[in-house]
């Protein structure tokens, strides 16, 4: 598939490309960026539709990784909130570098709002449920008060956020929804809200990367 965007998410650096006519691209990324991360992913996305991720065990130096991506079209019941198909890091940078904190980018913030466009249209349309999917690495909520959530004209509703493998492998997707109903949420806009939260009765807040959010709706 022709120009389909990949993009890499590493420190404070975004590295992108494009696929050709052929569907093929390279990106090709200093070893400096990359290197000694676990389980790093890229996003490939295109308009119309649903982002998908290349992911790897590690990346190293001088080497070269190659994995074949199937774009599957939009269905009309889901959404990609804005800039939600790209990897994002939120916490406070300050984790203890195990396993299950080897992140690829530097934080984005302890929280972070993503937009749904077709929020109104997908009201107008009948729809009545709306379920947040996302892949995560390195979140713990099972002792930090993280949470996801819906905002809108009418209110905001959220709920506690999942756990990743301690090992550091990423996890959530569809096997992890949060479900809201839109009525509590409004009938002209919203967003979703990803926040990372404070761990143990600390003041320390927990230090996780997102990828890939969809809505869908039902």
């Amino acid at each position: 598939m022709a120009g389909a965007d990949v993009n890499y998410q590493s420190g404070s650096t975004e590295f992108t490309t494009q696929t050709d006519a052929n569907g093929d691209c390279q990106l090709v990324m200093p070893a400096a960026e990359v290197a000694g991360v676990a389980y790093p992913a890229a996003s490939v996305m295109k308009a119309g539709y649903e982002p998908q991720t290349m992911l790897f065990e590690k990346l190293q130096g001088g080497k070269s990784y190659h994995q074949n991506v199937e774009l599957v079209p939009l269905a009309t019941n889901v959404s990609i909130p804005v800039a939600g198909e790209t990897g994002m890091h939120l916490g406070d940078d300050l984790f203890e570098g195990t396993v299950n904190s080897q992140f690829q980018k530097k934080s984005d913030g302890a929280e972070l709002a993503f937009v749904i466009s077709d929020w109104a249209a997908k009201v107008q349309a009948g729809y009545t449920k709306a379920t947040v999917y996302l892949d995560a690495k390195g979140w713990q909520t099972d002792f930090c008060n993280n949470l996801v959530g819906l905002s809108g004209d009418v209110g905001t509703v959220t709920r506690p956020g999942g756990n990743s493998p301690a090992d550091g492998y990423w996890a959530g997707g569809k096997q992890v929804p949060f479900e809201f109903s839109m009525a509590q949420v409004g009938t002209q806009r919203a967003e979703v809200r990803v926040v990372s939260g404070a761990c143990n009765g600390t003041t320390d807040i927990d230090d996780f990367e997102i990828n890939r959010i969809r809505v869908y709706f039902s």
